[in-house]
């Protein structure tokens, strides 16, 4: 993938800016130069995101890139166009931002894609939903937005750290590099489930202790195997008492149920010999009753002689009872003979009185026919007099429009005669607009130049903070510096002592001294020689001395830098100031700041004042509209008013007219009955009085005939009873004469019998009494008989001698049988403990292996083992080597064959500095020395070796994928001028060939020797891009 072009519009402090990448197809190394902050590595996270729709390193959200300066019309989006396998490819994405809408409304923008690539044969194709997008740069560079980074991105600074990091520093550092996460989590879940197992192995031994606590059984030891072993030796002991005990309780048993046995057959006996006492007094008391039933007998034989007669006698009765009511009817129906005769009298006088009254009523007939005749008439007046009043009330209305019309014209020529007023008064007023608005336009410019004034002084404060940090640092490292070349001095000294005490030791009488060449030595130096210095100790101080003076001569460089673009800034400063206030002469010279404020306020009170004049102009242009339509209005109303006069005159002929036929219509009506209802209420009168008249003449003639039916049917009834009760005073004689005789014969009266036969009822009940009596006497006597041949010969038994024989034995049955079930609990309740405690103890002993063998897989994995090299580790020192193989080829050449990075396979002292330790290789002295050796020369080519080589590995992990591109983002601002040469040249050789190689930089000297830079220019929040070539 080799990037071509790139767009940004809106993204971070880019407004609109256009990276042409072909600029720098031909140059070995191209920069790209800015100001800490301005935006170099923005243009990163730009590629990052037009193909990933992600920034690098996930620092940042897509839509948090969007410009804080652009304005809500103004939209985000990234365009990269970029070339891979010889074909060429462009994708646009905008992320989720907020813009204006209709009316100025904020909406929400969904993010959007737009890629564009070559189809097979070579047409373009597209597509736009960002799933899509994102699968098809996926398979296309085979790559995640991670690895892109990692393969296109050199953290120069970062891997100088990697270099002399620890194993535990550099094992975080690979892992994010090769993705060996998976065994990290793999080691992790094998803690975790130790940790599981091992708190599963503890609660099993507390369950364990528990279960044996739980126990009757006491014992000595807590130890499992030997507390299984006693208790199950115990639990027989319990087993063979508890068999002992129960052969007891059986026998106890048997003993109990005998006697039960005997006071059963006790109980029964006494339970006869109560009964026939009993039966015995019964019997006496039935015998001694005797006279009692056979009076009861007596009394049914009556009344069963009385029921043979019972229907005679109730014949009579019933006879006497038709009688009597015979009697009585025929008394009724003679009064009611005697009371229509009556009737008829009455109705035959009523009859010739309305003879006479139908004279009158054939006169009503015929007025009311006369009458009925001129009813139409009546209807034409009433017409009439409806027409009329309708008239009036049509003028009435004409009239009150015709005045509301004339009131409302008055009005509204009234309001226009106002608004007209109204309007010469605004017109005075806005003419002062524009003047105001100019005056704004004025203000907003100066306050446009005031904050770049602003800002500048802010940023002069702030540099000038900064230098008096960089000061403060400055004696701090020059004391740091002053303290590492005293000891550096200290060590020298103390090794050229040493060197002296050797040589005074080695001084022989009569042999030269190696210094003076003296064969005698009378006062030999005396020096105090101090262990362990070598030459060794004090280069490394001298080295670290050397550093920090370079040290703080790059930050003097640095201040005196900063220094020198601050005079530069203040002076620019001063002359837009002096420029300002010339330009501007009105404004009084005083503090920016103040001077803001009385612009800012300045520019308030004129916009209240346009605005108040805006308000002033929406009014005369509404008073218009109101001018407009009162005006069409007014010509309405005057159209309306014309209209109307005419239908008033209209109205008043018509009136007119209808008056002249009224008069005429009502002379022909009749003098009594001017108007309709008089005569409908008198025709009522008539047709009441006609109606009446015929139905009373109706209802007499109907009377009289139903009262002569209702005459001659009485008449017959009466006859009909008459002879009825005749008949009946016979049949009575009759039958009670032989009653009579029957009760002769038995020695009684009518009056008995009728007694008897109304005691009949209790009959079935008098019977049914007398045979239970004689029933329970023969049962009781059957009973005595039986029970007196059961017990004969038999004595009364003692039961209490036995109930208390019987109340031992249970309760020696009791006892046994509660000391059987103790003993059965407690073999059952302990034998479970015991099957409890066992299987534990089984299950915590499986346990037990798989928890030792998880503890060694664990303490492997995570290298706590003999070797302290964890699983990962081993996967990443793996991948180490690979990288050291490709970094070694590179440092080879580099350092003429002298240096090889090589892993120190030692073990350290824990696992944090086992496994991914680093030594170097120096062939000139034929050994391994630690990487910490070093000079920082030496350290830069070994890091930029090594992170290549890694860069490098990683895309042959990633799939093989060529990228032809590299950025090496910042690193070079601590490196000396030879440092820099060298890296600059190794990167040349290394990567021109094949690879457009950018270093993202702000440091000053790689301007002079790199030609070719793309330089991001800051002016306040934004920044412009701009190409320089010094060739």
């Amino acid at each position: 993938m080799r990037p071509l072009e790139l767009k940004l519009k809106n993204f971070g402090p880019y407004v609109d800016e256009t990276v042409d990448f072909t600029r720098f197809e031909q140059a070995p190394l191209f920069l790209i130069t800015g100001k800490t902050g301005s935006g170099k590595t923005t243009i990163f996270d730009a590629m990052c995101y037009a193909l990933f729709n992600e920034t690098s390193g996930k620092k940042r959200q897509a839509f948090q890139m969007r410009s804080d300066f652009a304005s809500d019309k103004a939209e985000t989006s990234v365009e990269f166009t970029f070339e891979h396998q010889g074909k060429i490819y462009y994708i646009k994405r905008q992320p989720k931002q907020v813009l204006a809408g209709r009316g100025g409304k904020p909406v929400e923008k969904k993010a959007k894609v737009e890629l564009i690539y070559p189809g097979p044969d070579e047409e373009k194709l597209a597509i736009q939903k960002i799933p899509e997008a994102r699968r098809f740069i996926d398979e296309l560079l085979h790559l995640t937005a991670e690895q892109f980074t990692k393969v296109i991105l050199l953290p120069q600074g970062e891997f100088r750290n990697f270099l002399a990091a620890d194993s535990k520093e550099k094992e975080e550092v690979l892992r994010n590099l090769f993705g060996s996460e998976l065994f990290e989590r793999w080691a992790e879940q094998l803690k975790a489930k130790f940790k599981e197992q091992n708190a599963s192995y503890q609660q099993k031994e507390q369950q364990l202790t528990l279960r044996m606590q739980q126990a009757d059984f006491t014992s000595e030891t807590q130890i499992p195997e030997l507390w299984l072993e006693q208790i199950k030796s115990w639990l027989e002991q319990v087993k063979a008492e508890l068999s002992e005990q129960d052969k007891a309780w059986q026998q106890a048993k048997k003993e109990t149920e005998s006697l039960q046995h005997v006071l059963s057959k006790q109980e029964e006996l006494q339970k006869d010999f109560d009964l026939l006492a009993k039966l015995q007094a019964k019997q006496a008391d039935l015998l001694a009753k005797a006279p009692k039933r056979e009076a009861l007998r007596q009394q049914i034989v009556a009344l069963k002689w009385a029921l043979e007669h019972r229907t005679n006698f109730e014949l009579l009765e019933n006879n006497k009872a038709t009688l009597v009511k015979t009697e009585a009817d025929i008394q009724k129906t003679a009064q009611k003979q005697a009371k229509l005769k009556k009737e008829q009298l009455s109705s035959a006088a009523q009859l010739a009185e309305y003879e006479a009254k139908r004279k009158e009523i054939a006169n009503y007939q015929y007025q009311h026919k006369q009458l009925e005749n001129n009813l139409p008439l009546y209807k034409v007046v009433s017409e009439l007099l409806a027409t009329q009043e309708e008239v009036e009330v049509s003028q009435n209305a004409l009239a009150a429009e015709i005045q509301k019309i004339t009131t409302i014209l008055e009005k509204k020529q009234a309001k226009i005669a106002a608004i007209e007023a109204k309007q010469h008064a605004l017109t005075e007023s806005i003419q002062a607009k524009e003047t105001l608005k100019a005056k704004l336009e004025r203000v907003k410019y100066q306050q446009a130049e005031l904050a770049e004034l602003l800002e500048k002084q802010a940023d002069l404060d702030k540099r000038q903070t900064n230098i008096a940090n960089l000061q403060n640092k400055l004696v701090t490292e020059t004391t740091i510096s002053q303290e590492a070349r005293a000891k550096a001095r200290t060590l020298a000294n103390q090794l050229a002592d040493h060197y002296i005490a050797a040589a005074v030791k080695k001084l022989q009488a009569g042999k030269p001294c190696p210094v003076c060449g003296s064969l005698d030595h009378p006062a030999p130096a005396k020096v105090s020689e101090v262990a362990g210095i070598d030459e060794e100790q004090v280069e490394q101080a001298k080295q670290q001395a050397r550093e920090l003076e370079d040290k703080v001569t790059a930050l003097q460089a640095r201040i005196d830098e900063i220094n020198a673009e601050n005079v530069e800034r203040k002076r620019e400063f001063e002359t837009k100031m002096q420029d300002f206030f010339e330009k501007y002469p009105a404004l009084e010279q005083s503090e920016l700041t103040h001077l803001e404020v009385e612009l800012t306020q300045t520019k308030h009170e004129l916009t209240q004042e346009i605005r108040g004049l805006t308000d002033k102009e929406k009014e005369a242009a509404s008073l218009q509209e109101q001018k407009t339509t009162l005006e069409q209005k007014v010509a309405q109303a005057q159209t309306k008013l014309t209209e109307l006069n005419e239908q008033a005159q209209t109205a008043q002929l018509e009136k007119q007219k209808l008056v002249t036929q009224l008069a005429e219509k009502q002379a022909q009506l009749p003098v009594e009955y001017q108007t309709e209802q008089q005569a409908k209420a008198q025709l009522r009168i008539w047709q009441q009085k006609i109606a009446e008249f015929e139905t009373h003449w109706a209802d007499l003639n109907a009377h009289i005939k139903q009262t002569e039916q209702s005459l001659v049917a009485t008449e017959a009834k009466l006859n009909e009873a008459k002879q009825q009760a005749q008949e009946l005073q016979q049949v009575i004689a009759q039958r009670q004469a032989d009653l009579e005789a029957a009760c002769a014969a038995k020695g009684m009266t009518l009056a008995e019998l009728k007694e008897l036969l109304s005691q009949s009822a209790q009959l079935g009940h008098l019977e049914q009494t007398l045979a239970e009596q004689q029933k329970e006497l023969d049962s009781i006597a059957g009973q005595v008989e039986i029970l007196s041949k059961q017990v004969a010969g038999q004595k009364q038994p003692d039961l209490e001698q036995t109930n208390e024989e019987l109340s031992q034995a249970k309760q020696a049955e009791a006892k046994l049988q509660q000391t059987v079930a103790e003993l059965e609990h407690k073999y059952s309740s302990n034998t479970k403990c015991y099957q409890q405690v066992k299987k534990l103890f089984e299950q915590q002993q499986a346990e037990f292996t798989q928890l030792g063998q998880l503890k060694e897989l664990v303490d492997v994995v995570t290298g706590k083992g003999e070797q302290k090299l964890g699983f990962e580790r081993y996967i990443l020192q793996t991948y180490l080597k690979e990288v050291l193989i490709t970094a070694n080829a590179r440092l080879a050449h580099l350092t003429n064959g002298r240096y090889e990075l090589c892993l120190n396979e030692d073990t350290g002292r824990g696992a944090s500095s086992t496994g991914l330790e680093l030594d170097i290789y120096d062939d000139n002295a034929g050994k391994r020395r630690s990487v910490h050796t070093l000079s920082g020369g030496e350290s830069f080519l070994a890091a930029l070796a090594l992170a290549l080589a890694l860069g490098e590995v990683i895309q042959k992990k990633s799939g093989g994928i060529e990228i032809e591109a590299l950025f090496v983002d910042e690193g070079f601002g601590s490196l000396d001028q030879e440092a820099l040469r060298v890296a600059l040249e190794t990167l040349q050789t290394i990567e021109g060939k094949n690879r457009m190689v950018g270093i993202i930089s702000h440091v000053t000297e790689l301007q002079a020797q790199l030609p070719y830079q793309l330089q991001v220019v800051t002016k306040g929040e934004r920044s412009t891009l701009r190409y320089v070539t010094t060739i």
